[in-house]
């Protein structure tokens, strides 16, 4: 149901674009309305003629006592409606988006998301380790391994770079690339126990590719564990 403003405010605005107001017919002010003691809204001068006068137009009193106050000192004094002024997302914020559609298994806006970071820092080393995920839960895994050989590429230290190669190791196991999956995963228990970390079901995760590989066992289709999250995915 529309408000009994509604109509008020509509001739109110038709009125002052086309720049002045013509009222000359007398209506009571109601004694419920703000502007009913004789309070006018912001920028406008309230006269002994039963009108308040401002730089752009001039209103009759009764009608202003009808209108939301914080509608007309808002029309009054900017002459808009504010729009809030969206803030542009930065790098940290795309990367911790990226985590989040990962761990809701969006894998789609995850890719997405990390792209956007990696645009804002190519070198980023978490923004394409997250990418490598969210391409391996696709099964791209060609797509997966660039990606996370970028990671490896980029990180500063074991306590990273341990993950990638784990990640690495798991696609070059599905693409049946078993030497060298071997030798990535092999690296990544290496820098896992550099780095002095404790993800023990990535770690079983490893070391089961492993034995698949040494075993000659029947290839069974890798697992990604509940995967490491670097710290960034949380800084916002």
């Amino acid at each position: 149901m529309r408000s009994a403003a509604s109509p008020v405010v509509l001739v109110l605005s038709v009125l002052v674009l086309s720049g002045c107001l013509v009222l000359t017919t007398a209506a009571p002010v109601f004694s419920s309305s703000p502007y009913a003691d004789g309070f006018v809204p912001s920028g406008m001068i309230g006269g002994a003629d039963g009108w308040s006068h401002g730089s752009l137009f001039s209103a009759p009193n009764w009608l202003l006592a009808q209108i939301d106050p914080d509608l007309m000192s808002t029309v009054l004094d900017y002459g808009y409606t504010p729009i809030p002024t969206e803030v542009p997302k930065g790098f940290e914020d795309y990367v911790a988006e990226g985590y989040a559609a990962l761990e809701g298994g969006n894998y789609r806006a995850a890719y997405n998301a990390f792209q956007k970071a990696i645009e804002l820092q190519p070198s980023s080393s978490d923004a394409w380790y997250g990418t490598g995920l969210a391409l391996e839960s696709q099964k791209r895994y060609l797509s997966a391994l660039d990606a996370y050989t970028q990671a490896i590429s980029y990180a500063k230290g074991a306590g990273s770079n341990w993950a990638s190669y784990a990640g690495k190791g798991r696609v070059l196991y599905s693409l049946n690339r078993f030497s060298e999956a071997q030798t990535a995963l092999e690296t990544a228990i290496a820098q896992y126990e550099k780095a002095g970390v404790s993800h023990p079901d990535e770690l079983e995760e490893i070391y089961r590719l492993l034995e698949e590989i040494s075993g000659y066992n029947a290839p069974v289709p890798a697992v990604i564990p509940s995967a490491y999250i670097p710290a960034t995915a949380y800084s916002v």
